[in-house]
């Protein structure tokens, strides 16, 4: 593991141990070793942090392209070898993506693009289903919740050359769903935007479902 990674790695768990009570994770036997695409919903900034923490290979996440221009953050990001996602550019970033995977590493990727802040998942960008017919590595779904009562809006301004508002999570628990691995029924010669469109509408499907699976979890729990 490289040093970069690590560094941002121990950030991430220092977040973790200093500001979220817990985190309850179901459904860790569906993570198989080796290459794999991590498909999750994306409601606050926090969801990312705590991916790298739930396997062991290396993480590589599909981030926007001017998220790496921020001073401090992007430089590590940077030296950590995440996958900056240029608009226009989205084939270059899947090709690194690609040899991402063939080196054995994970790719997370959050296909709404953009944070949902909790309510109704976006549509889907169709980057996760085209990398895992490409690659031949299985979607793994992953449905992420925090309780309202623990997540902190904060903005930013200038990221993306917009304000840019997001959730941080404080306290409370963080309840994480695993789906099992699910790889796309379709063949190179057959691809098309009708069906590329189809197997994404399924895949972030089973995410709603594990989204829901962890709310009624958290329901449940007496925080």
């Amino acid at each position: 593991m490289d040093t970069w990674y690590t560094l941002a790695k121990g950030i991430a768990r220092g977040y973790i141990t200093l500001f979220i009570k817990s985190i309850q994770i179901e459904g860790s036997r569906w993570l198989p070793a080796g290459p794999k695409i991590i498909v999750a919903n994306h409601a606050n900034v926090t969801d990312g942090f705590l991916l790298p923490l739930i396997t062991q290979e290396k993480v590589h996440f599909l981030i926007q392209r001017d998220t790496f221009d921020l001073p401090i953050l992007g430089r590590m990001l940077k030296m950590a070898d995440q996958i900056p996602v240029a608009v226009g550019q989205g084939r270059q970033a899947l090709d690194t993506a690609l040899e991402k995977l063939a080196m054995g590493n994970v790719v997370a990727i959050f296909p709404e693009g953009q944070l949902n802040h909790g309510k109704e998942m976006r549509r889907a960008g169709a980057g996760a289903t085209l990398l895992s017919i490409e690659s031949g590595a299985p979607l793994v779904p992953v449905g992420f919740y925090v309780p309202p009562k623990f997540v902190r809006l904060f903005q930013v301004d200038g990221l993306h050359n917009r304000k840019a508002s997001g959730g941080w999570q404080f306290g409370g628990k963080c309840f994480v769903h695993i789906g099992e691995p699910w790889y796309p029924n379709l063949i190179q010669e057959n691809i098309n935007y009708r069906k590329i469109r189809e197997l994404t509408d399924t895949v972030m499907t089973r995410v709603g479902n594990l989204v829901n699976q962890a709310k009624e979890s958290a329901s449940s729990t007496f925080d």
